[in-house]
């Protein structure tokens, strides 16, 4: 069910909040695979576990609890999984703000979304967002816009099951799209059909499919699985039209690739890489990176002596 919003709109311009080492991250992010720090930090199923793997890799608490903004109690961070629509479009969901006891207008401040393809959970980019200028104007004129028939960029949306309700605040997925101007050719971006991936989920018992980097312009139906012995068989035409497909793995392998969905993309279509390796990058993807050597990237950003405070 969704809501009106609980506090006034935004009246003044945000102060500019920046920071030389946080900038220094999230430019040495872009090719991160998230995917092997997940598991540190709950399960398959948790919820914001790739938000909590986000916040490990820049030297944070896991965990955050706490209502202050996540960065030196100044910036915010925000994970978006983005993705290709069939359009050629780039997407993304709705997106929890903050609880609805907490002033949005504080969280929205100052912003650091950082962009994570739907399939991959590799990032591939970054936008710094301050709630001043037009972009405040615009979202203030909206404020108090109906939820349900005026396109409200922002509301509150009660989640929970029976007695127990979560309220919160999201952003509306068109409205966050429109504000963070991700771009078509944005590299390391993938189709994603919601449908297919729900069905390869089942296959799992519920877990997201293991996805496998290939080379679509082989134009071949047999490929070597990257975690065992086994193949991989797709349709080649339709892995060289789009870049991604499901796949079929041969049983008997091993109870890691028998149980779970398939599915492959064109290791062509990738991003660049900035702090890793194309092996750690391939390794990360596929979820074939040892417990014992996750890596995080706090620890191959050198830290300033000056991080060039800016606020005001």
């Amino acid at each position: 069910m969704r809501l009106p919003v609980r506090h006034a709109a935004p009246s003044e311009d945000a102060p500019r909040r920046e920071c030389a080492y946080l900038d220094a991250l999230l430019d040495a992010a872009v090719g991160l695979p998230l995917r092997p720090a997940v598991g540190m930090f709950g399960t398959h199923a948790s919820r914001g576990r790739y938000g909590n793997a986000l916040q490990w890799h820049l030297g944070l608490e896991a965990h955050d609890a706490v209502a202050a903004l996540d960065w030196e109690a100044a910036i915010e961070l925000k994970l978006v999984s983005v993705w290709r629509t069939s359009r050629g479009t780039i997407a993304c969901d709705k997106l929890k703000v903050c609880d609805v006891s907490v002033d949005p207008r504080d969280k929205l401040s100052n912003v650091a979304f950082v962009l994570v393809d739907r399939i991959t959970r590799v990032i591939v980019g970054s936008r710094r967002i301050r709630l001043a200028g037009a972009l405040r104007a615009s979202l203030a004129e909206r404020w108090d816009a109906d939820p349900h028939f005026d396109d409200a960029p922002l509301f509150v949306e009660s989640r929970g099951e029976g007695d127990k309700s979560a309220p919160a605040y999201y952003l509306a997925a068109s409205w966050l799209a429109s504000m963070l101007g991700v771009e078509a050719e944005l590299p390391g971006v993938y189709a994603f059909d919601s449908s297919r991936w729900t069905s390869l989920r089942a296959e799992g018992g519920g877990r997201d499919p293991l996805v496998s980097v290939l080379d679509a312009g082989a134009m071949s139906e047999r490929h070597r699985c990257p975690r065992c012995p086994g193949t991989l068989r797709v349709d080649p035409l339709k892995f060289e039209t789009t870049g991604i497909c499901a796949a079929s793995h041969t049983r008997g392998m091993g109870e890691r690739c028998d149980h779970r969905g398939h599915i492959a993309v064109d290791g062509r279509g990738l991003g660049r890489l900035a702090a890793c390796s194309m092996e750690e990058l391939l390794a990360g993807i596929e979820d074939r990176v040892p417990a014992c050597e996750v890596w995080r990237l706090a620890d191959r950003v050198a830290e300033p002596g000056d991080h060039l405070h800016v606020a005001g």
